[in-house]
């Protein structure tokens, strides 16, 4: 039995979570605090107050996503791998050091600005 078309969810947030689009969230619906510590349910793609349940795109999600990127997210092109950051937004994958890969950027971007990305797999890598 087929329960949903899309991999994408209603989700139960701790917080309110409206205008947080493009951010990442545990399965708790809390939103990411670390970056290396605990894999991601997915990424909000409407975000609403408590009392209402917001949507999260999961990680098998076949279509694409806006994603936010963080303050200083490093040079982020077509291609580049995304990882999270401790806030839930996300950077380019350095190649080095503990880090969580979550996506990869269909488009160019800057700090703060959301770009189109398909989402992976959280992996952890080290």
């Amino acid at each position: 039995m087929i329960a949903r078309d899309s991999a994408v969810i209603p989700l139960t947030t701790l917080v309110d979570m409206t205008g947080r689009e493009g951010i990442f969230v545990l399965p708790t619906g809390a939103l990411v605090s670390s970056a290396t510590a605990a894999v991601p349910l997915g990424v909000i793609t409407e975000g609403f107050p408590v009392e209402r349940k917001s949507a999260v795109a999961l990680a098998n999600f076949s279509g694409t996503v806006k994603v936010k990127l963080g303050a200083a997210p490093g040079p982020v092109a077509v291609g580049t791998y995304l990882c999270l950051q401790a806030d839930g937004t996300t950077r380019l994958d350095s190649g080095a050091g503990p880090r969580i890969r979550v996506a990869r950027a269909l488009e160019a971007g800057v700090a703060q600005e959301l770009v189109e990305a398909t989402l992976c797999e959280p992996v952890i890598l080290v």
